[in-house]
């Protein structure tokens, strides 16, 4: 994937508009959708800002690394492919919101409460 199809998937995943993204790196909003437009790259001082801004790495933004720090941290890898259910998936994407919106603890919860449901199935 792209520098440009990155950049938007990112901004769409925090939904925030071009304009606000504009606002909070302080650039124009006509630079964000040459961004993601492809008719501009931002330099490299500036990628860095955008990596930080989303928490993710250079590398990441350019779409020369398939995975975010979260995914990372989850165990995804290369070179470890799994096979999972679509509703394993859903659980998953699910897992990561609370995570981004919450916090570690609100995940920590997530678990005990989902725990807690199969404890009650028995």
């Amino acid at each position: 994937m792209n520098f440009a199809l990155q950049l938007k998937m990112l901004r769409e995943k925090k939904h925030i508009s071009q304009k606000q993204l504009a606002i909070d790196l302080g650039v124009g909003i006509g630079t964000v959708g040459m961004w993601e437009s492809t008719e501009r790259m931002p330099p490299a001082k500036r990628l860095q800002s955008i990596a930080n801004y989303f928490g993710v790495s250079v590398d990441y933004l350019l779409g020369r690394e398939d995975f975010t720090p979260e995914e990372r941290a989850a165990g995804a890898s290369p070179t470890k492919k799994i096979s999972i259910t679509p509703i394993e998936d859903d659980m998953l994407y699910v897992f990561r919101e609370v995570g981004k919106r919450f916090g570690v603890q609100a995940q920590r919860d997530y678990i005990t409460v989902g725990e807690n449901m199969l404890k009650l199935k028995q």
